[in-house]
């Protein structure tokens, strides 16, 4: 029994599959997999054999990827259960002024998976971030905005159930953040 990698093919390395695959041709030039095992081992006779699945396996692979190169191993993502996921989502839809840190450690969820989570069930999460003191032009300036804020609504009734605005800061009058 030979050793696999991470990805169910036997120990060959990257110019062994490269190699299996130009054995196989292109187009109207190509092989079977029972000639390209025989070529195979023709060729490299100090390897142990392979068989056609491995050959079957690697154009998979290769069509499916367009390489092949072992896939980096990534540890196990953690998932996020229907009953937290439910939660969340009705949180968030209740009262989207809580603080994303706060559902995070609410529901034991890293605040990534939080705004992923949201992303994928079409809520975009903004974070206002006022920076500077109010100046004469700014309240055109809302007004402007407003104005366009309320063409969009009547484009897309749903747009503004589907924006999540949130309070994690403090602002002074200024516009400066308040270090908590």
């Amino acid at each position: 029994m030979t050793s696999c990698d991470r990805d169910g093919l036997p120990n060959l390395t990257q110019m062994h599959k490269i190699t299996i695959l130009q054995m196989m041709g292109y187009g109207d030039r190509t092989r079977t997999q029972a000639e390209v095992v025989r070529l195979f081992q023709e060729k490299y006779p100090e390897l142990p054999p392979i068989s056609q699945g491995t050959v079957c396996k690697i154009e998979k692979q290769f069509r499916k990827r367009g390489h092949v190169r072992q896939l980096k191993k990534n540890p196990p993502n953690k998932l996020i259960d229907d009953q937290k996921l439910d939660v969340m989502l009705m949180l968030e839809a209740k009262t989207s002024a809580i603080a994303y840190a706060q559902t995070a450690s609410a529901l034991i969820i890293s605040h990534s998976s939080i705004l992923r989570v949201l992303t994928e069930n079409q809520m975009h999460p903004y974070k206002l971030v006022p920076t500077n003191e109010l100046a004469k032009d700014h309240f055109d300036r809302r007004i402007l905005f407003c104005e366009q804020m309320m063409q969009m609504i009547g484009d897309n009734t749903l747009q503004m159930e589907n924006v999540l605005f949130s309070d994690e800061s403090t602002f002074t009058l200024h516009g400066h953040a308040a270090a908590d």
